[in-house]
C-alpha cells in the first residue's frame, strides 16, 4: 500500500474513532456535568447496548436494534437513578463507588446472558465491504459510522442549545440551587440526563459493534477513553467533549501507523500535555474534579 493511501486510511479511521469517542464522552460528561457523579457503569452500559443488539439484530434487524437496544440502556440508566441520587450532595466518591459496582454487576450479568467468549455483529448488508474510489479503499460501514455519530452529536446540540428544556439542563449543571428555588423539578431534570447519557451510551455501543468484537470487559476499554476525552476537553463542555474526541481518535489512528501497539500510551501521553498546559482542560470551567 502506498504510504500517502496508508497515512489517509490511518486519519479517517482516527477521525471515525474519534466521533465515536465523542459519542460516548458526551453521555458520560452530561451526568458528570450535571450532578456531580463519575459515572464509571457508564462503559458497562456500552457493553450492554453492544449486546442488546446482538439479540435483537436476527429477530428484528440492524436497524430495529439500533433504536431498541439504546432504549433498553436508558431505562437500565433510570433505574441506575434512583439509587444514584441518594449520592447527590454527598462525597462524589459515594456515586464513584455506587457506580462502580453497578459497573461490576452488569459486566456479571452480561457473562451470565452470553458467557464469556466473543461475538461479531455483522454489519448491515447496503454497507458490507469497502468502497473504491481509484486506488482508495474504504470501509463502508466506518463512512456510517461516521455519518450517525454527527447525527446524534447535532441532535444533541439542538437538544440543549435550541430547546427550554436543554436551558434547564445546562442551567441545573451551573446551580441547581437557583433551578430549584424556581420551582423546576430538578429530581425529573437529573433523571432525564442519566437516561440521556446511558442512551447515548448504548447507541455507542450498537454502532461500535461490528468494528470492535463484544466480550464482557469491552466497557472497561470503552470508560477510560471517554473519561481521557472529557478531562482533555473540559468538563461541561459540549464542544470540549467532540474537541477531545477527535484529538484523541486522530492520535491513536496516526500511532497506529507508526507504533501499532502505542495508541493507548499516546492518549495518555496526550492527556499529560493538555493538562501541563491547561490543568481545566480546553475548553472546561471549575469542577468536582480541582481542588
Amino acid at each position: 500500500m502506498p504510504i500517502a493511501t496508508e497515512l489517509i486510511t490511518h486519519l479517517l479511521n482516527g477521525l471515525v474513532l474519534g466521533l465515536l469517542y465523542a459519542v460516548i464522552a458526551l453521555g458520560f460528561m452530561l451526568i458528570l456535568g450535571t450532578m456531580e457523579v463519575i459515572n464509571f457503569s457508564h462503559g458497562a452500559l456500552f457493553a450492554l447496548g453492544g449486546y442488546l443488539a446482538l439479540a435483537l439484530q436476527p429477530h428484528v434487524g440492524w436497524w430495529a436494534a439500533l433504536a431498541l437496544a439504546p432504549v433498553g440502556v436508558g431505562l437500565v440508566g433510570l433505574l441506575m437513578e434512583f439509587g444514584v441520587r441518594r449520592t447527590y450532595g454527598r462525597d462524589p466518591l459515594f456515586g464513584l463507588l455506587f457506580t462502580f459496582g453497578a459497573a461490576l454487576a452488569i459486566e456479571e450479568l452480561i457473562r451470565i446472558v452470553w458467557g464469556s467468549r466473543g461475538y461479531t455483529i455483522s454489519a448491515p448488508a447496503f454497507v458490507a465491504g469497502p468502497f473504491q474510489a481509484g486506488f482508495f479503499f474504504y470501509s463502508k460501514y466506518r463512512v456510517l459510522v461516521a455519518v450517525l455519530a454527527v447525527l446524534l452529536l447535532g441532535a444533541v446540540w439542538y437538544f440543549l442549545d435550541r430547546t427550554p428544556y436543554g436551558a434547564i439542563v445546562k442551567a441545573g449543571a451551573y446551580d441547581s440551587e437557583m433551578v430549584r428555588a424556581l420551582g423546576i423539578d430538578l429530581a425529573r431534570v437529573r433523571n432525564l440526563v442519566f437516561a440521556l447519557g446511558t442512551f447515548m451510551a448504548g447507541i455507542a455501543g450498537v454502532i461500535a459493534a461490528p468494528m470492535w468484537s463484544l466480550k464482557p470487559t469491552i466497557g472497561a476499554e470503552a470508560v477510560m477513553p471517554a473519561f481521557i476525552v472529557v478531562v482533555i476537553g473540559g468538563i461541561g463542555s459540549f464542544w470540549g467533549a467532540i474537541l477531545g474526541g477527535l484529538m484523541v481518535g486522530l492520535v491513536s489512528g496516526l500511532s497506529n501507523l507508526v507504533v501499532p501497539r502505542g495508541s493507548i500510551l499516546v492518549m495518555y501521553l496526550l492527556l499529560a500535555v493538555v493538562l501541563l498546559w491547561r490543568p481545566r482542560g480546553l475548553m472546561g470551567q471549575k469542577s468536582v474534579l480541582e481542588l
